[in-house]
């Protein structure tokens, strides 16, 4: 792939407890370059976690591994935790789905955002100010001065969200992972951070990792989709091709969607089958 920010192989991650091992990532490999990438499937399906993995921000009790993870050139995998604190929030921000447990309660929004900026940035408290205020302007807050000495409480969901946004890409970073960022938003404050989110990769020339439960909105808003199902990628696809798949779990996914178009009297479920469940060695060679 041109220009490509990140290259994922044979990530696998496993959790191993009591005499148990579950394999909750298996076997992923993929590529992101500057484009907008979907990630959609069932909770638990270890969408969150492979992003994680990649921030190396997963539980402490998992055990990571892979082929490769190489993030513009630096080897992810052999990276000390002092060059990963340099990389995140700076190269690659996560943006989470709940700001209510993202944001600090007891600190001022502006103090949080400020201090995002002026960990990666050689940079008085003055300038720190006048650029979180352009973010906060940058991702539609009408009032920035006012929302920037409130607390995370005094602010609604969708107000939230946006600080969060802000706060996540005020460093500018070249890859941005979002976590179900707009699940807990109305239709028409999702779309406004969709924009948001369009405008500023765009604009920037980013990556961006979108992990979501909806299909729809995936189809929609990014440029490829990966289709996850217990740990694997069962389809990659152009995301103008997604309402065409053909696997059966990504059609069973869209078969559950409900449709103005077409009248039923019950939503499908998904028929599992355990031929999608194909054998995946790591890189111990142990099999799932």
């Amino acid at each position: 792939m041109a220009d490509t920010l990140l290259e994922i192989e044979d990530l696998n991650v496993r959790f191993d407890s009591a005499g148990t091992s579950h394999h909750a990532v298996r076997g992923v490999s993929f590529a992101i370059g500057r484009q907008k990438v979907g990630i959609v499937g069932e909770s638990g399906s270890g969408k969150s976690l492979t992003g994680r993995a990649i921030m190396k921000l997963a539980p402490r009790a998992a055990r990571i591994s892979a082929g490769r993870m190489d993030f513009d050139g630096i080897d992810l995998l052999t990276a000390s935790e002092r060059r990963m604190r340099a990389i995140r929030g700076n190269r690659i921000s996560m943006i989470l789905q709940d700001p209510k447990f993202s944001l600090n309660p007891l600190m001022r929004i502006g103090h949080q955002i400020t201090e995002a900026y002026r960990l990666h940035q050689r940079t008085g408290a003055a300038q720190a100010r006048t650029r979180a205020l352009q973010m906060l302007d940058a991702v539609d807050i009408r009032d920035p001065e006012r929302v920037f000495n409130q607390y995370p409480h005094e602010v609604s969901g969708g107000m939230g969200q946006r600080v969060m946004i802000a706060m996540m890409l005020i460093p500018e970073p070249d890859l941005i992972i979002a976590d179900e960022p707009t699940s807990a938003l109305d239709a028409t404050v999702q779309r406004q951070v969709l924009r948001i989110l369009d405008d500023l990769v765009t604009r920037r020339g980013a990556g961006l990792l979108f992990i979501s439960h909806d299909l729809n909105l995936v189809a929609d808003f990014c440029d490829r989709v990966l289709v996850m199902y217990a740990g694997q990628i069962l389809e990659d696809l152009p995301a103008w091709a997604l309402h065409q798949a053909r696997h059966p779990y990504t059609r069973a996914l869209l078969d559950c969607l409900p449709r103005l178009d077409r009248k039923v009297d019950r939503l499908a479920t998904v028929a599992r089958d355990p031929d999608w469940l194909l054998p995946v060695r790591d890189m111990h060679g142990e099999q799932a």
